[in-house]
């Protein structure tokens, strides 16, 4: 798992994720919307929703992703569904 998008090498991380089948993402306090909106085009099932709080703000980071999401399957997955996934609660 990449963690907080990688910072500055956001377009990195998102390479290496598409190459490695078995890598996600995670997007807390990634700052650029349009990197939440390509690693979620990218990786809408490797992708997973995080805040970084309490230094990071969650109505921040959930705002992030529903801005660059249409309701429905994707941003589900996103907010909780793929991490559910990944667990095995789903």
């Amino acid at each position: 798992m990449i963690s907080q998008l990688a910072g500055a090498h956001w377009r990195l991380a998102i390479e290496l994720a598409r190459a490695t089948p078995n890598l996600h993402l995670e997007l807390s306090t990634a700052n650029i919307v349009f990197a939440v909106r390509l690693a979620v085009h990218e990786l809408p099932t490797r992708t997973l929703f995080g805040s970084d709080a309490p230094y990071g703000d969650p109505v921040v980071a959930r705002t992030t992703v529903e801005r660059v999401t249409s309701s429905g399957e994707v941003r589900d997955r996103v907010l909780g569904g793929n991490l559910a996934e990944l667990l095995g609660l789903a």
